[in-house]
């Protein structure tokens, strides 16, 4: 990734496309990402690019324009998009990182989230579960995005390493195992590689109990939590960064969002809150037979995502360790618990 101050990598990308580029101010900027306000023609945007190779701006963009397109789930517009980052239209209504002391889930965010979220699930559909990619030439901004997965010689033949498109016989064991094999690769040499082996391993052993797509991969958001999901009445009015977005299983995303939600994300709600934001979710689709058996290995899945964000973003040292040291007990226990149950 480009080393140039922020204002010449803007500058580099935007000022061939624009004939006046500003930047207005820094909205955030954590690996592996960063954004920031700017003004471009004299009409406020949002600039978002990646920062390391873990990033991909460039898919995100294109994800966020096929919500748009394709979906009602309300996204901004996206007026560019390049290999590695994209241009969108500022949102006043767009949500933000709340204070510590703001981080309450109230009912009514929690039976409209849920409602859009199965929306969301209902809506926009691949023929097959993967990782998404750029469609195409990654500098032409009319690419679009398409489902490719990179399989281990275990189960396709391949060379570990070998990356292909996915295919109509590609299953969501496949797929969850791809983004796995990803946050394994992310934390190399930091001592928690065999945490995320544990949980691959599991979903190897296991993978009949969830290869149950019904109907195709729903496109799952990754963290539908306030900060991503603005509402205002009873709707919804602005959903925003998927940069974790994936083709897939609900029920993945659905506990990417219930564990930060209800289980240790600084949240605090009202005593039925998981149970409000599903019922609610159901209210739109039903999870899938066997959701419940299912719950405790995603949970455990989650927490190895959880484990890759603190190695992307803050690096796992003195200070973070601790947090490191408890996901990965609890990978460890919780798969231990449902081996023998």
């Amino acid at each position: 990734m480009s080393e140039l101050p922020a204002d010449e990598r803007i500058e580099a990308r935007l000022g061939p496309r624009f004939e006046r580029v500003e930047i207005e101010r820094r909205l955030h900027a954590v690996p592996p990402h960063e954004v920031y306000e700017v003004s471009v023609d004299g009409r406020r945007a949002v600039w978002k690019a990646s920062v390391t190779d873990r990033g991909a701006a460039g898919v995100e963009g294109r994800v966020l324009r096929f919500v748009g397109r394709e979906t009602s789930i309300p996204v901004p517009e996206v007026r560019d998009v390049g290999e590695d980052w994209f241009l969108a239209a500022y949102r006043e209504d767009a949500p933000a990182e709340p204070a510590d002391d703001e981080r309450v889930l109230d009912r009514s965010w929690l039976r409209i989230a849920g409602r859009t979220l199965a929306t969301l699930h209902d809506e926009a559909r691949f023929d097959r579960p993967g990782l998404l990619t750029i469609d195409g030439d990654p500098a032409d901004p009319a690419s679009g995005i398409r489902v490719e997965a990179a399989t281990d010689g275990n189960r396709s033949g391949a060379t570990p390493d070998a990356a292909w498109s996915a295919t109509a016989d590609t299953t969501w064991s496949d797929a969850l195992d791809d983004l796995l094999r990803a946050y394994e690769a992310s934390v190399v040499g930091t001592g928690y590689e065999s945490a995320i082996a544990d949980a691959r391993n599991f979903l190897v052993d296991h993978a009949d109990r969830f290869d149950v797509l019904d109907g195709g991969a729903a496109l799952c958001h990754g963290w539908f939590t306030p900060d991503h999901v603005g509402v205002a009445g009873d709707v919804t009015t602005c959903v925003i960064d998927f940069e974790h977005a994936l083709a897939g299983s609900p029920e993945w995303d659905y506990w990417r969002t219930a564990v930060p939600l209800f289980q240790g994300g600084g949240w605090e709600g009202p005593d039925d809150a998981e149970g409000t934001f599903r019922d609610a979710y159901e209210s739109v689709r039903p999870l899938p037979d066997g959701f419940d058996e299912r719950a405790d290995a995603y949970r455990a899945f989650v927490a190895a995502s959880h484990i890759d964000s603190l190695a992307t973003q803050r690096g796992i040292d003195a200070e973070t360790r601790e947090v490191a040291d408890f996901l990965a007990a609890y990978i460890g226990d919780t798969l231990d618990t449902v081996r023998n149950s």
